[in-house]
């Protein structure tokens, strides 16, 4: 039995790790790299194996980079099953649409970029001259409805009619409504076989609805062996979600492996439940200075603390 790490190895995006026996390969998380534009577009497209030769994939929790690039998968030979929890599945089918869509618009705006490039040189009278304000104002007018939408038809005709490059999404909205059909579902603490004498059984993380601790059964050389994936593990006393389990099933406390998250593991967080009266404390100082608070609300999950905290705050009359 191997383990090779494809993603998230000194570095904290792109989770992606290949547990492979004599006879299946099972990858457990499936996660899209998340950095500068270039270097994401360069790590995402390439899949280092051949999709076709994986049995299933085990997916801890639906956040991005953990789930980003099964799309890619399920459209290049993959012909396993996504193993995950209900809740999982459930938000995947928002979070890898959304992803679609950020792909997609990311897309037809370089190739905006690049046709508008294209056109302003043709337009420039004279070697080394710019187009003029007024010749960009018509570029953009021909390549845009309004001043927002792009004319992604005109964008892409003058695409093929000049011989530009063509940028392509990761993958697109089909690409996403394909890969939803390959996912399976099941409850927390519900053994499922993955492969030859092979089972997952997933535990509460605390990370995210949905999330899990995976323990990973199979059986080598007549011996039983546990492995433990833990995905992002979550924090105690947090609103909405529930503490990651410390409770599992007998067989489960034995493991012979654990591949573990540690995106904090050098870092000591401030107590939960100072977040209230720190986030309390930020609004009314910026209130009272006649300032707008604007929250980047970035992540599925932190979303929804902050949005319950405030509600009870605001419920609190604080």
């Amino acid at each position: 039995m191997n383990v090779t790490f494809y993603g998230a190895v000194r570095e904290v995006t792109g989770s992606m790790h290949l547990l492979t026996t004599g006879v299946d390969h099972i990858l457990m998380d499936c996660g899209m790299f998340q950095g500068h534009r270039k270097e994401t577009g360069e790590k995402n497209r390439v899949v280092p194996f051949d999709p076709g030769i994986l049995s299933n994939i085990v997916l801890s929790h639906a956040h991005i980079d953990h789930s980003g690039r099964i799309p890619l998968l399920t459209s290049r030979a993959f012909s396993g099953r996504i193993v995950c929890t209900r809740p999982t599945a459930a938000a995947c089918e928002y979070l890898l649409l959304d992803s679609a869509h950020i792909q997609e618009s990311d897309a037809n705006y370089l190739n905006y970029k690049n046709v508008r490039t294209a056109l302003s040189r043709m337009r420039a009278s004279g070697k080394g001259k710019k187009a003029s304000e007024a010749e960009m104002r018509e570029i953009k007018k021909i390549l845009k409805k309004d001043r927002h939408d792009l004319n992604i038809e005109t964008i892409n005709d003058l695409i093929e009619e000049y011989h530009l490059e063509r940028i392509e999404p990761l993958y697109t909205h089909a690409d996403v409504e394909a890969a939803l059909t390959y996912f399976d579902d099941y409850p927390y603490r519900h053994s499922v076989a993955i492969g030859k004498e092979m089972t997952c059984t997933f535990y509460d993380a605390g990370h995210i609805i949905g999330s899990a601790f995976t323990v990973i059964g199979a059986r080598e050389n007549g011996r039983q062996l546990n492995i433990c994936y833990t995905g992002d593990i979550g924090r105690f006393n947090k609103p909405i979600i529930k503490d990651p389990t410390l409770n599992f099933s007998e067989e489960h406390k034995d493991i012979d492996l654990m591949i573990m998250e540690s995106t904090y593991g050098n870092r000591v967080h401030d107590p939960v439940k100072d977040l209230k009266p720190r986030l309390k404390k930020v609004l009314e100082e910026t209130f009272n200075r006649g300032g707008t608070v604007l929250i980047p609300s970035f992540a599925f999950g932190r979303t929804q603390e902050l949005l319950y905290i405030l509600h009870e705050l605001y419920n609190e009359n604080e």
